[in-house]
């Protein structure tokens, strides 16, 4: 449970109304499933309702968290559909199914995929490429999409 709930001056149906609560169950619903009254629940309500806000707050970031669209994530996914993609043009039936677009989903996803690679750099490569005429000395880096 998280740990601003771990106040020493809250007991265990005090700490499990809060999380009903935060979860959104009624009043009703929480009575019953913790054998206490509807009016204490309410006052229990009145008097942790930061606890509640906060314990909400905690809840919807970590979903947030998990849900969040990251770079890495969108990738994953680019390489899931164009893998799709390319397991239904294997399968196609040419003779009903449209070719040109399962081609023309897989080049849009081939090219989301490539710009993605060629915005990933890998800078840390410890290459180092020496120009013949000058002598000046440059850090190689590694694009994604040059592996």
């Amino acid at each position: 449970m998280m740990i601003f709930l771990m106040r020493c001056n809250l007991n265990d149906k005090q700490k499990q109304f809060l999380v009903l609560r935060a979860d959104g169950l009624s009043f009703d619903k929480i009575a019953l499933q913790l054998k206490t009254s509807k009016s204490t629940l309410m006052q229990w309500s009145r008097l942790f309702q930061d606890d509640i806000n906060d314990l909400q707050f905690m809840i919807m970031k970590r979903l947030k968290e998990e849900y969040t669209h990251t770079k890495a994530k969108q990738y994953e996914q680019l390489l899931k559909h164009l893998q799709k993609v390319d397991k239904a043009i294997e399968d196609a039936e040419l003779s009903i199914t449209p070719l040109k677009d399962l081609i023309l989903v897989r080049n849009d996803l081939s090219n989301r995929l490539y710009q993605m690679e060629n915005k990933t750099v890998y800078t840390n490569t410890n290459v180092v490429e020496t120009c013949e005429y000058t002598g000046t000395k440059k850090q190689l880096t590694l694009n994604l999409n040059e592996l």
